[in-house]
């Protein structure tokens, strides 16, 4: 159970999902850990 509903409110809302770790890149998100997806959002 999430200690933070608020966070946990907004996490689903901007990616639909409830898995972790959520990383965010300004205004992208990414769920789960993908190295190729991770360096796509830092040089976009």
């Amino acid at each position: 159970m999430a200690k933070d509903r608020a966070g946990l409110k907004r996490m689903v809302a901007m990616t639909g999902q409830y898995g972790v770790p959520v990383i965010l890149v300004g205004e992208r998100a990414m769920v789960g850990w993908n190295p190729k997806e991770f360096e796509r959002l830092l040089h976009v």
